[in-house]
């Protein structure tokens, strides 16, 4: 679990670094924009080399599309109701709506289920999370600054946005073979993005400003952690097969904390960064001990 050390770890840095001054204040637009322009595209290029593809994989893959849905579906009424700005409510979504499936998720899976399903963990974070927040999230942070869903800007946003065509190089070069020097280039940069993002979150997180939004971190981590991962299980229940290893898979992978690539987003785009800094600095020491608890649910389906 080293890379769950390293996560606890490069958040405390961050922290560090703020107090110390040794950052200036834009730091967290610095370090977010190497992830999104440079460490997001280097991960999707390289961790989709040489993924194999299994045909009852869809469905898993699938689910981190189901999760975000479900959660538009139920935060953004409620977020209505409680009388919450756009800003707040599009950053929940963002946060709430798409989990770590790769960088808790993977060493999860391996602790839990076995390193043998470590390549459906990579199959649901590239076709499930990542393109997913590569459209969708930016969709949804689109409309949060705007007020409105404008096509042609939502459009446009994600054809210039990085990782989205990052993705697609990199499915569209999935079986050519690289040169040593290239795939140590890019195995590189990708190895940046951890570090760097939560050292971001770090920087920007703020426990002196919980005030004031004590229910909205409440709101997220509740649904991110506990009703988002309770749903899909009710899903693969009602489907019939909770019993299925690779529905297990799936299921643990919904359990995960907030996505940073998704709460980077939410910050290059000025969505209450103090919320968004709040929920993945508090969600993903918690999410050790509740995915830990789904687990132990998960491993008697049958």
């Amino acid at each position: 679990m080293s890379e769950v050390l390293l996560i606890v770890l490069c958040l405390a840095i961050g922290v560090l670094l703020r107090l110390s001054g040794r950052l200036p204040e834009s730091a967290t637009k610095v370090l977010g924009g190497w992830v999104i322009n440079v460490a997001l595209p280097a991960a999707a290029l390289n961790s989709v080399q040489g993924v194999t593809l299994h045909p009852d994989w869809w469905l898993a893959a699938a689910t981190p599309w189901l999760g975000v849905l479900v959660s538009i579906a139920l935060l953004v009424p409620l977020c209505r109701w409680l009388g919450w700005s756009r800003q707040r409510t599009g950053a929940i979504l963002l946060v709430a709506g798409w989990g770590n499936t790769s960088f808790v998720g993977l060493p999860m899976i391996a602790a839990f289920a076995g390193s043998q399903w470590l390549g459906l963990g990579i199959v649901i974070d590239l076709f499930g999370t990542y393109l997913a927040v590569s459209t969708l999230g930016l969709a949804v942070a689109t409309v949060a600054i705007s007020g409105r869903l404008d096509l042609a800007v939502v459009a446009k946003r994600i054809a210039t946005f990085p990782p989205f065509y990052a993705v697609l190089i990199a499915f569209a070069t999935n079986d050519l073979a690289r040169p040593e020097w290239l795939a140590q280039l890019i195995e590189t940069l990708a190895n940046t993005l951890t570090p760097i993002a939560l050292a971001a979150v770090g920087f920007a997180l703020r426990l002196d400003r919980l005030a004031g939004r004590g229910g909205a971190v409440a709101l997220g981590l509740f649904h991110r952690l506990i009703v988002a991962p309770a749903l899909l299980i009710l899903f693969y229940l009602a489907l019939g097969q909770a019993g299925d290893p690779v529905a297990k898979v799936a299921m643990l992978e919904m359990a995960m904390p907030p996505m940073l690539g998704a709460s980077i987003i939410a910050m290059d785009h000025d969505l209450e960064p103090d919320l968004v800094a709040l929920l993945i600095g508090l969600g993903v020491p918690l999410s050790l001990l509740t995915a830990w608890g789904w687990w132990s649910v998960i491993s008697v389906l049958g």
